[in-house]
């Protein structure tokens, strides 16, 4: 029996685009993704088109359409409805799986000719998935017909085989992995850091990640004395996040954006056995359990993303029992594989009511 092919309209350096296609190819899928800029996918037939400025997707459209109907395609799967929704709304193709990340239904219906647009898309799709229960109810409200034809999809992660434990006590490291950008909070974060340190300052904070506020934070944290506290250390590679995680006792997300679909750097940080410290937005209470866990926190309290932060730091055996709570949380409801799983049943199911 020949595999099922599958065509994803997505961009290809999204890390969970590249995971869902590796993914979905092992499970012996025939994998085709057509993107818009960055390089193809190691082991996965990709066409690229160049980005070139804002009507590239309107400019390729056209030409997406062609290769994804080349492939022969049993569905076609679009990642993030904006943008690339347009390319399946061009190829007019049944089955039709849309996947909501959290932008495109939360943000970019406000403004008129985008709220028209994705509308336009989920109504036309076959089904929609969401990756998770905040998204699946946002979508549901710009349409309420979606709730005939939408399932929650997490992104899953791989778990370690083993948990592992804290790194010793004579030091406490803590770790944030995000964008350098204002809605994720690292400012916050570094004010927190200044009055931690008053009360412990036997603590350190490794920021992964670049972005806009590269800047703004390294004159914060010569303002704020936190040159030996805290250290921005730039991109890390996926590859790399839990290698990286395992060398900290415990994670701080502490983002403002309201729109923040789920919280995957939070599912990581668990599944390596560490505590996390977020701010209660979006979809992240549906990942973290909260003093169970980890904390959940209002967003932008400074002084109380502080005081979360020392009861950690203080707390050894604290800070060990929320890691293990955590690693058997993701293992029971946010694997990797039964993402996998539940994506796979419902492209068959989508396939098969087709034939």
């Amino acid at each position: 029996m020949e595999n099922k092919r599958i065509v994803i309209f997505g961009w290809a350096g999204s890390v969970h685009v590249r995971r869902w296609a590796k993914g979905l190819a092992e499970r012996g899928y025939d994998i085709k993704v057509i993107s818009l800029g960055f390089e193809p996918i190691e082991g996965i037939e990709t066409v690229v088109f160049p980005r070139k400025g804002k009507w590239s997707y309107y400019r390729y459209a056209a030409q997406a359409v062609r290769e994804a109907k080349k492939f022969q395609p049993h569905l076609i799967h679009i990642h993030y409805a904006g943008g690339f929704g347009l390319w399946g709304l061009k190829a007019k193709f049944h089955p039709t799986l849309v996947s909501v990340w959290g932008a495109d239904v939360i943000d970019l219906p406000h403004r008129f000719f985008y709220g028209y647009f994705i509308r336009k898309i989920l109504k036309k799709s076959t089904y929609i998935s969401a990756t998770s229960k905040m998204l699946k109810k946002a979508t549901i409200k710009i349409l309420p017909s979606a709730k005939n034809k939408i399932e929650v999809i997490p992104f899953g992660v791989k778990l370690p085989s083993s948990l592992v434990k804290l790194p010793p006590s004579n030091k406490i490291k803590i770790c944030y992995i995000k964008a350098l950008r204002k809605k994720y909070g690292p400012d916050i974060l570094l004010r927190a850091m200044a009055k931690v340190v008053r009360e412990f300052p036997n603590i350190e904070l490794n920021i992964a990640g670049e972005g806009e506020l590269r800047e703004k934070l390294e004159t914060m944290i010569i303002n704020l004395n936190l040159e030996k506290k805290v250290n921005l250390l730039g991109f890390i590679r996926n590859e790399e996040i839990y290698s990286f995680i395992k060398q900290h006792h415990f994670m701080v997300m502490p983002s403002i954006m309201e729109s923040e679909s789920f919280g995957v750097a939070a599912l990581e940080a668990q599944a390596s056995g560490r505590a996390v410290i977020a701010s209660n937005v979006g979809g992240i209470p549906e990942v973290l359990v909260d003093g169970k866990t980890g904390i959940l926190l209002p967003k932008g309290d400074v002084d109380r993303l502080a005081q979360a932060i020392l009861k950690l730091a203080n707390d050894y055996d604290l800070m060990q029992k929320m890691g293990n709570a955590g690693y058997e949380f993701v293992k029971e409801n946010y694997s990797w594989d039964k993402s996998l799983d539940m994506m796979t049943t419902l492209y068959e199911k989508l396939i098969n009511e087709k034939s």
